[in-house]
C-alpha cells in the first residue's frame, strides 16, 4: 500500500500531471525545463518522442495496485491481525488509487489500457490494446461504486498521515462526483449529474 501511495507522489509522476493538466494558458514555459517538449505543450502539437507522453510512471502505479488487490485477501489467511475490514480498506484504497491513475490518463490522452490484473511473470503480454475512454470511465465509476463504503471514513481516521495522504470514504466520493461529472459532460446524460 506505502509503495503505491509513495510512487503516486514520485517526482516523475507529479512532473507528468501538472504538465497534462495545464494544457492552457496556465502553463509558463521554464527555461529549466526542457523547453521543445514543453512548447508542444503549450502549443497542443504533442510529438510521439516527448518524454513527458510517458505513461509508464502510472502504469507502475496502477500494477502496484493491481497487485495489492489480488494479493489482500490471501493475507488475512497468513495474518490473523489482518481482518476483513483491513481487506475490504485496503481494496477501497488501491481501486481508488488505480481509478485516480485512469482518470488522469483518460483526460489527457483519452483512449488508454485498461489493465486490471497486475504483471506477475515475465511471459504475460505486454501489448494491451487501447480501451475507449467511455470503457475505461465506466470501469472507474463501477469500482469507486463497489468501494466507497469500504473506506474508512474520515472520522474515524485518526493518523493525519492516512486522513490526508490515503484515501479515504470522503475523498473516494469526491472522485467519484468528479467521474460522474466527466462522464455526463462526454455522454450528455443528466442522470450523471444526479448521482
Amino acid at each position: 500500500i506505502n509503495g503505491a501511495y509513495t510512487a503516486m507522489a514520485s517526482e516523475t509522476v507529479q512532473q507528468r500531471l501538472i504538465i497534462w493538466q495545464c494544457r492552457s494558458d496556465e502553463l509558463n514555459v521554464n527555461t529549466s525545463l526542457s523547453i521543445s517538449d514543453l512548447n508542444q505543450y503549450d502549443s497542443n502539437n504533442i510529438q510521439t518522442d516527448n518524454r513527458h507522453n510517458s505513461w509508464g510512471a502510472l502504469y507502475s502505479v496502477i500494477n502496484t495496485c493491481n497487485l495489492v488487490i489480488s494479493k489482500s485477501e490471501s493475507v488475512m489467511s497468513i495474518d490473523p491481525n489482518y481482518l476483513e475490514g483491513d481487506h475490504n480498506n485496503t481494496v477501497a484504497q488501491m481501486k481508488a488509487l488505480r481509478s485516480l491513475c485512469y482518470f488522469y490518463l483518460i483526460r489527457a490522452f483519452r483512449d488508454v489500457p485498461l489493465v486490471l490484473e497486475p504483471y506477475k511473470e515475465s511471459s504475460q503480454e505486454l501489448n494491451i490494446g487501447q480501451s475507449p475512454a467511455g470503457v475505461v470511465l465506466d470501469q472507474i465509476i463501477n469500482d469507486l461504486e463497489e468501494v466507497k463504503n469500504y473506506a474508512l471514513a474520515t472520522d474515524n481516521v485518526t493518523s493525519d498521515v492516512q486522513k490526508y495522504g490515503c484515501f479515504t470514504r470522503n475523498s473516494i466520493y469526491a472522485l467519484l462526483a468528479d467521474c460522474y461529472l466527466w462522464r455526463a459532460s462526454i455522454n450528455h446524460q443528466l442522470t450523471d449529474y444526479t448521482r
